[in-house]
């Protein structure tokens, strides 16, 4: 069925180069060392037509060498069970990022990041401040509109949202700590599915009715859902008819349950695809991309990958969402590759582990100190030290007992107020009353604690 669009859109569509007539010819081009380093070269970087022909280290004719490397890729693709609305399987090769897979598999017991060397106190620590990144940097990719400080400082003292944009962080914090705590033990269903975006988009739609409802072919003014990342007019995808997504959602389903018999595929291929494969389909309204980056974390901690629960994904593809909307352009118009998607995940995936082990080797060196002040002959507990070293990076940062109780709910608000108020007495924290809520701010002796 072909689309009509009303004429201030355009679609947006990839150059493609033209492939030679004389095969042979371009085939003996691999008797070239040059040749052969620039599909290396490429391959590697997983590049597309467009940056690929710009490379002053591809030699001779472009298209030529493209032609090659392409037809390299193809031969190592499989086929995946994506279907596309034009009735294409996606493909993807299974044996890129081998070294990438393996560090995955030996970071599900948390050694090559070094979680496993730290308590199980700091371990939960580590995972909430993960939790509130990975919210924050998610709903922002989907237009929340509010800073990261103001965020964390919602989210760490328990308040209630005050606008939509809050709302979206909050929600999908909320999320978050469901499928790690509980939905990760849940096999997907259509039911699970709907529930989760009616959670992650609850408050936050012009059209209550949408939240966690699936979408119809057209909206209410006729129009098919359009995807338009970068301006009003350019239109880079046009979600399928709703028959075509229910019908695929069934296989999506069945491929995240392991029950579609597709065989073995490695889990963090697996929980890319379902990212994909939601963000292909655009079963709802909005919130789409949301429950994608949601359901990549279920299905990683619902196969034991752990670790998982430290990273953030969204934390990394934020500092570059034009690159992110690209990776699902150039895998649906370029032969439906789906490695372009796979490579742009990957390698947030590194910056994400790599950021996490320093702040793993920061941490240390923090406990470190907190060693040094309990040999000393202070008398705080490790509720207490955790705070006033927070509180030692920033003598404007501050808290308040709700805060402080998130982030210590193993322990009741008597406990949390007599922490507090030892550290008022002994002169560590000053009270300071704003409206209904009192803060506490560190004071000199705070930061005297904590120098190296």
């Amino acid at each position: 069925m072909s689309v009509k669009f009303e004429k201030t859109y355009k679609l947006q569509n990839l150059e493609k180069p033209q492939f030679p007539e004389n095969r042979d010819e371009v085939v003996a081009l691999l008797t070239s060392t040059e040749v052969r380093k620039a599909i290396a070269e490429g391959q590697d970087r997983y590049l597309p037509w467009i940056e690929f022909k710009e490379k002053s280290w591809v030699p001779g004719n472009k298209e030529h060498v493209w032609s090659l490397m392409q037809s390299q890729r193809r031969a190592n693709n499989k086929i995946t069970p994506i279907l596309d609305k034009l009735g294409r399987y996606y493909q993807f090769n299974p044996n890129s990022h081998a070294q990438f897979v393996h560090e995955v598999d030996l970071e599900l017991g948390g050694a090559l990041i070094g979680v496993s060397d730290f308590s199980e106190s700091d371990k939960r620590q580590i995972i909430r401040r993960n939790l509130i990144e990975e919210s924050i940097a998610s709903s922002k990719l989907e237009g929340a509109n509010t800073s990261r400080e103001a965020a964390r400082r919602m989210l760490n003292e328990g308040r209630k949202p005050k606008d939509r944009d809050e709302r979206m962080i909050a929600n999908n914090h909320a999320v978050m700590k469901r499928i790690e705590e509980e939905s990760k033990l849940e096999p997907l269903s259509i039911e699970l599915l709907q529930d989760l975006h009616g959670q992650v988009t609850q408050g936050t739609l012009a059209n209550s009715t949408h939240e966690g409802a699936f979408r119809q072919t057209f909206d209410e003014k006729g129009q098919r859902l359009k995807i338009l990342p970068w301006d009003e007019t350019t239109v880079v995808y046009v979600a399928p008819d709703r028959e075509f997504v229910d019908a695929q959602l069934n296989e999506l389903i069945k491929f995240a349950n392991d029950k579609d018999g597709s065989g073995f595929i490695h889990p963090i291929y697996k929980a890319i695809m379902l990212h994909f494969w939601i963000g292909l389909l655009h079963p709802f309204e909005d919130g789409n991309g949301r429950l994608a980056r949601i359901l990549f974390y279920w299905y990683m901690l619902r196969k034991g990958y752990w670790a998982f629960s430290y990273l953030s994904l969204s934390e990394k593809i934020l500092k570059s969402p034009k690159q992110y909307a690209m990776a699902y352009i150039y895998s649906e118009q370029d032969d439906f590759d789906l490695n372009y998607f796979i490579h742009y995940n990957v390698s947030k995936l590194k910056l994400a582990r790599d950021d996490l082990q320093k702040y793993l080797k920061e941490k240390t060196a923090e406990n470190r100190q907190t060693l040094k002040i309990i040999q000393s002959g202070h008398n705080f507990n490790l509720r207490q030290l955790n705070l006033l070293q927070f509180l030692s990076k920033d003598e404007q940062q501050s808290t308040t007992i709700g805060a402080y109780h998130n982030l210590n709910a193993d322990v009741g608000p008597v406990t949390i107020a007599t922490d507090l108020k030892k550290l008022v007495q002994g002169g560590f924290l000053t009270k300071r009353k704003s409206g209904r809520n009192v803060y506490y701010f560190p004071t000199t002796k705070v930061r005297a604690l904590f120098k190296s």
